[in-house]
C-alpha cells in the first residue's frame, strides 16, 4: 500500500473513531521525551486501546494478536469463539457477519502499521523483529500487556513481562536504554496521563532488571491511577 494513500485512510479512521469516543486530553505528569518508546495502556476489552489511537497524541504502532492480522485466521478466531461461543451467536448468523468483518478488521491492522504478536510460537521472534526495526526508525509503539484482557476495572492487574524483552535487544541494537512509558485514560476525567518513563538500570543481570523495571512499571501505574483531579488539572 502505498505510504500516502495509507496515512490518508489511518487520518480518515481516526476521524471516524474520534467521532464515535468522547475527547480526551493528553496531561504529562513528567516531562515529554523525545525518543522512540514502548507505550503501555490497560486493555479493558480493548477501551484502553482504542481511546489510545484516537486520542493519544503520538503516533504509535500497536502490538495486535496475529490472529486480527490475517483475514482467514480473523474469521476463524470469530466463528470458533467470540461470535458463537462469547457472545453466544447462532454460528450461520455468525458466519455472514464474520465474513466481511475479518476483511475489514485485517484491512484496519494494515492501515494501523500493526505489529503482529504471534502469542505462544516461535514466530514470535517476527514480533520482537519488527517491533525493534520500528523502535530503531524512530517509531512509537502502544501494548495492552494484561493478562486479563477483559477486565473492565479502571486498575490494571497483573501483566505479561515478556515485552520487557525488547530493552535487551534494543541495548544490543543500539546501546541505549528503551524508555517504558504508562498510559492511563481517566473516563471520569477524560483525560489520558502519561507517566514517567521507566528504564533498565543495569545490563550486567538482565533477569533480575527485568523484575526490577516490572515492579518500577507497577508502581508507575499504581500512582497514575492514584492521581486526582486537582492535581492534574491543565
Amino acid at each position: 500500500m502505498n505510504e500516502i494513500i495509507r496515512k490518508n485512510i489511518f487520518n480518515f479512521c481516526r476521524f471516524l473513531l474520534r467521532c464515535f469516543t468522547r475527547h480526551y486530553r493528553v496531561c504529562y505528569t513528567t516531562k515529554d521525551i523525545d525518543e522512540p518508546a514502548v507505550y503501555l495502556i490497560h486493555h479493558q476489552n480493548l477501551k484502553g486501546p482504542l481511546i489510545s489511537m484516537a486520542w493519544f497524541d503520538r503516533t504509535v504502532r500497536p502490538w495486535v494478536l496475529s490472529v486480527f492480522c490475517n483475514h482467514s485466521a480473523c474469521f476463524r478466531h470469530y466463528y470458533e469463539y467470540t461470535f458463537t461461543k462469547r457472545f453466544g451467536i447462532p454460528k450461520i448468523i455468525a458466519a455472514i457477519i464474520i465474513y466481511p468483518l475479518s476483511f475489514c478488521v485485517a484491512a484496519l491492522m494494515r492501515v494501523a502499521q500493526a505489529i503482529p504478536v504471534y502469542r505462544g510460537s516461535k514466530d514470535i521472534l517476527k514480533t520482537f523483529k519488527q517491533s525493534i526495526y520500528a523502535l530503531t526508525s524512530g517509531q512509537n509503539i502502544l501494548i495492552s500487556p494484561d493478562i486479563d484482557y477483559t477486565d473492565k476495572s479502571t486498575n490494571i492487574g497483573e501483566l505479561y513481562k515478556g515485552f520487557l524483552n525488547l530493552e535487551k535487544l534494543y541495548f544490543e541494537k543500539t546501546g541505549k536504554h528503551l524508555a517504558f512509558v504508562p498510559l492511563h485514560i481517566k473516563k471520569r476525567e477524560r483525560y489520558i496521563l502519561v507517566g514517567k518513563p521507566v528504564y533498565f538500570i543495569a545490563q550486567d543481570n538482565f533477569k533480575k532488571e527485568k523484575e526490577k523495571a516490572y515492579a518500577r512499571l507497577k508502581q508507575e501505574f499504581l500512582t497514575l491511577e492514584n492521581i486526582s483531579y486537582g492535581s492534574f488539572k491543565l
